[in-house]
């Protein structure tokens, strides 16, 4: 009897008896189970997953904050050496910095995301290649030199079927020779997260691959690497934010120009990703995702414990029979506990099978871009060891309380009570009432989360972009990926849009740099004429894009004031920019904008001169305060990246093979990404990626919550109905009508669905308090939300109550 396999054998046979009750406990848990253990995955991979590289819990990742200056986080080469020969706290300061290139290699070219890194940067992530060599702590040291190319592993593998004889390959980089050295080890990504980086190349060369890194080496205010660290043994953050900001102060006072007012932050690698931001919201927002999980699975914990206890009655007998034979109170405890662990167990594989499917379907998801991005969301070992923990817990949580009822059973009396049944006294009524309550109130919770995410995702949709973003056609390409000179990018330019204007159905194309809240900008600092910059201030710093005169007419965006750009501004004239509103308002609130003057590049110019406010628009996220934002005109300032608008008047992914046929014909080899419609980028990227992702996460955490609480309803109604059999006979005997006793069984089980739903508010009220910072969209109270769960809710639960109470009235 005091064997614990026997205990196993005997809860088998027991589930076995009971096949009905056993498939819906293990589903029940199993839905619990996967939605905890997928989400679990998510964070897992974005936040807890170490790099994977020797004592990877020593680096950290550096940051600078400028006072003013929202976007500073990253350095330029020139400051990150500085730091590098005073970086006592570390073993090794290391940067990179994440460019898209164009690789061509066999005749055949494609665009390649490469990091150009310091000489040390391997060395200091302690890591060995799966084949040939890494870059050596020697190289790259001058502009120029060693132009040497290591290839990531899975791009490896893709692009040149894994051959070994790579090794020693020249391949052309944006029309630059350079020679495969070496494969990096599987599974390394590369330092940017949620990036596959397909190359490696020495920092020393990136001003001959592109014409945007030529002042990386020397000019301070050219801001674009990103600088880790590997910390000493014992060295901790604090101190070592501490050292680096001595040298910040150092620099201030040799360079006040670019330098004053920097501070220097220091993250752990885990808490800067995907960025160093002193206000990520990653960690909060998984934390609340694992929190709403786990409530679901104390929703379905406590569904299984209802069952257990309504099963613990039934087996009262047996359970005395077992103690009067000399079975101790613990004995049985362990009983009942194993029949929970063991429910709990095929409830987790179940679970873990479908968490698997799950984090592969979300794994899948395509985002608004062609870039190696990755969301590998499959489970490792922590995470089945995270399921495992759950397992157990649950099974405890479920066995618990029907345990101990039963170990406390009265011997005597139940054995005395004979054949007549056991009765199920108050207690044991109200402990189940008060699990129904939970129920009810954990699901009314999981449902206004999912609500507000709705109602967030609704919001950010129609909200004004300040573009029309419809009959929109996006190709992206850049012309050094094949070695265009400036002269050549130009005319390719001008034949595209001459080309793909006379395609039929085309209303009018334009070009810009970037794309409306899509994953690249750029931005400048500002040096506004009449506006000095204060001691001890920086000027600010302003996103900005490139366009040609038409596009805002292809956006339909309304100029408020000005002639904006004209076909007379060529790269002869001078430079001239439209401003937004905002910035309109933020620098010049009492004058015409029209005719001011600013500066990227000094406080004593050259000058750009404003000739046009253009309405305010979306430029990073759809729930963003207003911002300044400028545009330059391309005509006057060659770039040679650049994504190609086609406004339609018809479905504009019909137009998608032709308009790369009429680019292939000008240019055979140019690789053409990201080719969607306007809406297709905002639905998969920065735009409402975000929001469906979350309201589709809410939304199924939520519907779990309602089933399990309905059924929930619905056993305890069911149950209590069928305890009243015979009471309710004698009631019609004496002459009670249906109606009375359908009132009576729904009364009963609706007072309990009402205070459920009072405690539900109540908790939804101060859960929803946290959760604000997730839906800035919409009010955490909103009324329309929490009046539609609470009517869906209450509908919902008033036909579990009415379908148990309507068969009780059919009692003969």
């Amino acid at each position: 009897m005091n064997n614990p396999m026997q205990d196993i054998r005997y809860a088998i046979r027991t589930l076995r008896k009971n096949p009905g009750f056993t498939l819906v406990a293990i589903l029940t848990l199993a839905f619990g189970m996967a939605a905890n253990t997928t989400i679990f995955s998510i964070v897992n991979a974005l936040l807890l997953k170490t790099l994977p590289v020797p004592h990877a819990e020593q680096i950290v990742v550096l940051s600078t904050e400028q006072k003013n200056n929202p976007i500073t986080r990253t350095f330029s080469y020139a400051d990150f050496q500085d730091y590098q020969k005073h970086a006592d706290a570390f073993s090794d300061l290391f940067a990179y910095e994440l460019s898209l290139v164009g690789l061509s290699a066999d005749g055949n070219g494609s665009h390649f995301v490469i990091s150009y890194v310091s000489s040390n940067y391997f060395s200091a992530l302690e890591i060995q290649p799966a084949l040939g060599r890494l870059i050596l702590p020697t190289e790259g040291q001058a502009p120029g030199a060693d132009p040497v190319l290591v290839l990531g592993y899975t791009f490896w593998r893709t692009r040149f079927g894994g051959d070994p004889g790579v090794i020693g390959k020249h391949v052309l980089v944006n029309g630059r020779p350079l020679t495969i050295v070496g494969v990096a080890p599987r599974g390394f990504y590369g330092t940017y997260s949620v990036a596959d980086c397909q190359g490696f190349v020495p920092m020393s060369i990136a001003g001959a691959i592109s014409k945007d890194s030529s002042s990386l080496w020397s000019d301070r205010s050219d801001r674009e690497i990103t600088v880790l660290g590997r910390l000493k043994p014992g060295m901790g953050v604090k101190q070592a934010e501490a050292s680096l900001n001595v040298t910040a102060n150092q620099l201030a006072q040799q360079y006040p120009d670019t330098n004053k007012g920097i501070a220097i932050h220091v993250y752990p690698e885990r808490l800067a990703r995907p960025e160093p931001d002193p206000q990520n919201p990653l960690p909060a927002a998984a934390a609340i995702f694992l929190a709403l999980a786990g409530l679901v699975l104390l929703l379905a914990c406590f569904n299984i414990a209802n069952v257990l206890l309504v099963r613990a009655t039934v087996r009262q007998r047996e359970m005395a029979i077992r103690a009067a034979l000399g079975a101790k109170r613990g004995r049985l405890i362990r009983q009942f506990l194993t029949e929970s662990l063991l429910l709990a167990f095929f409830g987790g594989v179940a679970g873990a099978l479908l968490a698997v499917w799950a984090s592969g379907v979300l794994g899948s998801l395509r985002l608004a871009t062609d870039l190696p991005l990755r969301l590998d969301f499959t489970p490792d070992g922590g995470v089945f060891l995270y399921a495992l923990a759950a397992v157990v817990l649950t099974g405890i949580v479920v066995g618990i309380v029907p345990a101990i009822r039963v170990a406390r059973t009265d011997v005597s009396a139940v054995l005395h009570e004979g054949g007549r049944g056991s009765s199920d006294g108050p207690r044991r009524h109200l402990l189940r009432n008060i699990l129904v309550v939970a129920q009810v109130a954990g699901s009314l919770v999981l449902l206004v989360v999912a609500g507000l995410a709705a109602r967030n995702l609704m919001n950010a949709q129609r909200l004004n972009l300040g573009f029309q973003p419809d009959h929109i056609l996006n190709l992206s390409m850049d012309l050094e990926e094949v070695g265009f000179s400036e002269t050549q990018g130009r005319e390719f330019y001008r034949q595209a849009e001459e080309r793909l204007s006379a395609l039929p159905g085309v209303e009018s194309v334009t070009q810009a740099f970037s794309v409306p809240m899509g994953y690249y900008s750029d931005a400048d600092t500002l040096y506004v004429e009449g506006h000095p910059v204060e001691p001890g201030q920086r000027p600010p710093t302003i996103l900005r894009n490139q366009v040609l005169p038409n596009y805002f007419e292809t956006f339909r965006m309304s100029l408020v004031r000005g002639p904006g750009f004209t076909e007379a501004d060529n790269e002869k004239a001078p430079m001239v920019a439209v401003v937004n509103q905002t910035m309109a308002k933020t620098f010049w609130p009492n004058d015409d904008p029209v005719g001011k003057r600013f500066s990227i590049t000094s406080q004593t110019g050259p000058f750009i001169e404003v000739v046009g406010i253009v309405q305010d628009g979306k430029y990073r996220g759809p729930n963003e305060n207003p911002m300044p934002f400028y545009y330059l005109s391309l005509t006057q300032k060659y770039d040679s990246f650049r994504t190609l608008h086609i406004r339609t008047s018809g479905p504009p992914e019909q137009l998608t093979s032709i308009a790369l046929a009429a680019l292939h014909e000008i240019a055979p080899n140019l690789p053409v990404f990201d080719v969607q419609t306007m809406t297709a980028s905002l639905d998969g990227g920065n735009g409402f990626f975000l929001y469906r992702f979350g309201a589709g996460m809410t939304l199924a955490m939520g519907l779990l919550g309602l089933v399990l609480a309905i059924v929930g309803v619905y056993s305890v109604v069911s149950y209590a109905a069928a305890q009243r059999t015979h009471e309710i006979g004698i009631r019609m005997a004496l002459g009670a009508n249906r109606r009375e006793i359908l009132r009576m069984i729904l009364r009963q089980g609706l007072t309990v669905v009402g205070i459920g739903v009072i405690v539900g508010l109540a908790a939804a009220f101060a859960a929803t308090r946290v959760t604000a910072q997730l839906f800035a969209g919409v009010k955490p109270t909103d009324p329309l939300t929490y009046a539609s769960v609470v009517t869906i809710l209450t509908g919902v639960a008033l036909l579990a109550c009415w379908i148990p109470a309507r068969r009780a009235t059919r009692v003969d």
